[in-house]
């Protein structure tokens, strides 16, 4: 009976197999290194991004302003 461990089962098969133990423990294709799977950044933001970060900060300015209004009738302020 053959027990399989973790690493064990890669020495175990290659044993029952009869081929080389260096031949088993090398890899038959480099990985790619994951940097060289990245594109790199072009700086490049699509044309309407702009235009969604001043009406972005328009949202946040009138919030502001409603709430300081309101606090202000409240008389909290």
């Amino acid at each position: 009976m053959v027990r399989i461990v973790g690493g064990a089962a890669v020495v175990t098969a290659v044993a029952l197999t009869g081929a080389p133990a260096a031949e088993a423990a090398t890899p038959t294709a480099t990985p790619e290194p994951a940097a060289a799977q990245l594109k790199p950044a072009t700086g490049e933001v699509g044309g309407s991004a702009g235009l969604y970060a001043v009406a972005g900060g328009l949202v946040v300015a009138a919030g502001g302003a409603a709430t300081w209004l309101r606090k202000r009738r409240a008389g909290t302020h």
